[in-house]
C-alpha cells in the first residue's frame, strides 16, 4: 500500500497548487459566462481553460490519495481508478480545442463525442467518492471532505432545482469550493506518520 502512495508522492506534494492554478483557469471559464450574460459577449477560448481547469484539478484530487490509501485502501483505490477518467477526457477534449482552433482539425471525430460528457459525470463521481473516503479516513481535514461533495451535489443539483439560474451561479460556487480545498490543503502541510498509520485493510 506504501508503494501505491509513493507513486503518486508528487502529486500529494502538490496538491494544494493543482487546486490553485486549476480554480484559477476555471476562473476565467466562469468569467465568460458572466459576461455572456449581461452582455452577450462570449470568448471561444473560456471553454478551453475550462478543460485545462478540469485536467488539473482531478490531478489534485488524486493528490490525496498517498495519504488516504493507507487507512481506506479499498475506498481510495476505487476512487483513484475513477479519478484517471475525467484527466483522460479532459485531456483529450483540451487538445482538441486547440487542434481545432489551430485549423488543423475541423470537429471531434464521432469516436470521440461522448468524452466530454464521460469526463464531467465521472469527474464528478469521482470527487464524491473522495470526499466520502476523506471524511471516513480522518487524515485530511474534514472540510475538504465536505467541499467535494459540496461539488459532486451540484450536478445532478444544476440539471434539477437550479436548472433556473444562470449557468455562472452554480459554476461560481463550484470555483468557490475548488479555491477553498486549495487554501485549506495549503495550510495543511504533509500528514503525519502518525496520522498515516493505517487502521486496518478496511473499505
Amino acid at each position: 500500500m506504501a508503494a501505491d502512495g509513493g507513486k503518486l508522492a508528487w502529486l500529494g506534494e502538490n496538491a494544494a497548487k493543482l487546486f490553485l492554478v486549476g480554480a484559477a483557469l476555471y476562473a476565467v471559464f466562469v468569467a465568460n459566462q458572466v459576461l455572456t450574460t449581461y452582455t452577450g459577449t462570449s470568448y471561444w477560448f473560456a471553454s478551453t481553460f475550462a478543460w485545462a481547469a478540469w485536467i488539473l484539478v482531478p490531478l489534485g484530487v488524486l493528490g490525496l490519495y498517498p495519504a488516504l490509501v493507507e487507512r481506506r485502501p479499498y475506498l481510495s483505490r476505487a476512487a483513484a481508478v475513477v479519478t484517471v477518467i475525467p484527466v483522460l477526457c479532459s485531456a483529450i477534449v483540451f487538445t482538441g480545442e486547440i487542434v481545432e482552433a489551430a485549423g488543423i482539425l475541423s470537429e471531434a471525430p464521432g469516436v470521440l463525442a461522448l468524452t466530454p460528457f464521460v469526463g464531467i459525470v465521472t469527474f464528478y463521481v469521482a470527487l464524491a467518492l473522495f470526499g466520502v473516503t476523506v471524511l471516513i479516513a480522518d487524515v485530511h481535514p474534514k472540510a475538504v471532505g465536505v467541499l467535494m461533495l459540496v461539488i459532486a451535489s451540484l450536478f445532478p443539483l444544476d440539471r434539477t432545482v437550479l436548472s433556473g439560474l444562470p449557468g455562472f451561479v452554480p459554476n461560481g460556487v463550484e470555483l468557490v469550493a475548488i479555491l477553498a480545498i486549495g487554501l485549506v490543503l495549503l495550510t495543511e502541510g504533509v500528514p503525519t506518520d502518525e496520522a498515516r498509520t493505517p487502521a486496518g485493510p478496511t473499505p
